[in-house]
């Protein structure tokens, strides 16, 4: 946003020249790269737009919001203003509607391409006969590279304060803060709504989450690389995590490989060692009594979906294991049948061999003594406490539980564990 600074006021930014202001119309592209919150919807678009008087010249500012972050651009001039942090931007010219300028100048300052989603209230002065308006939009092509500012950098809710914003920007922090709280859901958070902000992950606390807390700081001080950091709680009360970044198998079309799966049992089995001296009185989300002896704190949800991983030209490598809120007391065999149930995966109607074959390669790598037909015999039971601790949370009102029910559980699972029984006989010929 560059223009001459003759008639700058102290303390307020000139962004751009004189121009007579167009009619907004309501033509919005939508992007597919980066999802933005759910704020006011494409048809209410016109009524949110800002109104401006109508002597003054319209100034666009552009809230690029990605993953819960904003990007803050800074100035290198006029003089006055060199060094200070704005949103992208830039006015409006002749003809041209709010949308598409937004859209035009992020591409020319920045080299990218953005969808429009919505106005932020409110506009500010920036000098006499120039009005300011801030615009969400999202990433849809290109990473921005600045070309009229020298530096760009992605902020989060919690570091808008860390930049010297121009004063005509400040005024839209307050909005834009709540929104970046918002975050980007993650796919796969049924049970605790995590969302991603930056590089950390947020979701409701409970009065389970002092306990995971100390099992995740107790795997971090053990040395265990694979898990997320604690790093607090946040202005809505919810836990922070450190994000971890990486890709998931998708349990009801694929299947992890032979070796990735033999990986993951094999990083079960070092978890286990790692915990059987860890003692916490809890209370646990899934489980609400002591340890038991021979039990360990389980991850008790050890399946792809929360898992991360890398690929490369060896293969696929497991590089994080997240969704630690239903931890608890159990034994090894808990969450080697749980597994089971996901990794092989039992809760598809594969052939007996190939499941067979896949529970030997579990038994192998988590070694310990543990047979193929042990881990097979665990899954029912285990199985069936999930679906009891999943209807007797949503017959509670437990919000996590409540939302497994727009997925189709418990029924999905009920129906899914009648089908296995009827296959277990042939599976356990083959393991015996």
């Amino acid at each position: 946003m560059n223009v001459p600074s003759s008639g700058f006021t102290p303390g307020l930014c000139p962004l751009a020249a004189a121009s007579s202001r167009p009619v907004p119309t309501c033509s919005v592209e939508h992007g597919t790269r980066d999802s933005l919150p759910g704020r006011p919807s494409a048809g209410l678009l016109c009524a949110r737009l800002p109104v401006v008087a109508d002597q003054s010249i319209e100034v666009t500012a552009a809230a690029i919001v990605s993953r819960g972050r904003v990007l803050a651009a800074r100035r290198t001039h006029p003089a006055d203003v060199a060094g200070g942090w704005e949103l992208p931007g830039g006015k409006v010219d002749p003809g041209e509607s709010v949308v598409d300028a937004v859209r035009r100048e992020v591409q020319e300052e920045l080299g990218c391409d953005v969808s429009y989603a919505f106005a932020l209230a409110g506009r500010t002065a920036i000098k006499p006969g120039y009005e300011l308006t801030a615009h969400v939009v999202g990433l849809v092509a290109g990473e921005p590279v600045p070309h009229e500012h020298d530096a760009v950098r992605w902020l989060g809710p919690e570091d808008l304060d860390d930049v010297d914003w121009l004063p005509s920007d400040r005024p839209f922090l307050s909005e834009l803060r709540d929104l970046l709280l918002d975050g980007h859901r993650l796919p796969g958070g049924n049970v605790g709504g995590a969302v991603q902000i930056g590089a950390t992950v947020r979701r409701a606390t409970g009065p389970w989450t002092p306990a995971v807390h100390a099992l995740l700081d107790h795997l971090v001080a053990s040395g265990v690389a694979e898990v997320p950091t604690v790093l607090g709680v946040d202005a809505r009360g919810r836990e922070v995590l450190s994000y971890l970044p990486g890709h998931q198998v998708d349990v009801d079309t694929d299947a992890a490989s032979d070796a990735l799966l033999g990986a993951a049992m094999a990083w079960l089995r070092d978890y286990h060692l790692v915990v059987r001296d860890f003692r916490h009185p809890g209370p646990w989300r899934s489980v609400h009594r002591p340890l038991a002896d021979g039990e360990v704190i389980c991850h008790h949800d050890f399946a792809p979906y929360n898992v991360a991983l890398s690929s490369s030209a060896t293969g696929e490598r497991l590089v994080g294991v997240f969704d630690w809120d239903m931890a608890g007391p159990g034994t090894p065999l808990d969450d080697l049948a749980f597994a089971a149930w996901n990794w092989v995966p039992l809760h598809r109607a594969l052939p007996a061999e190939v499941c067979a074959m896949r529970l030997a390669v579990m038994a192998s790598a988590y070694g310990d003594g543990v047979r193929p037909v042990d881990i097979l015999d665990g899954v029912v039971p285990r199985i069936e406490r999930s679906v009891v601790l999943i209807a007797a949370g949503q017959a509670a009102g437990d919000e996590g539980m409540l939302n497994l029910a727009t997925v189709g559980e418990p029924a999905r699972t009920t129906a899914a564990l009648d089908a296995l029984r009827t296959r277990l006989p042939a599976i356990r010929r083959l393991l015996t």
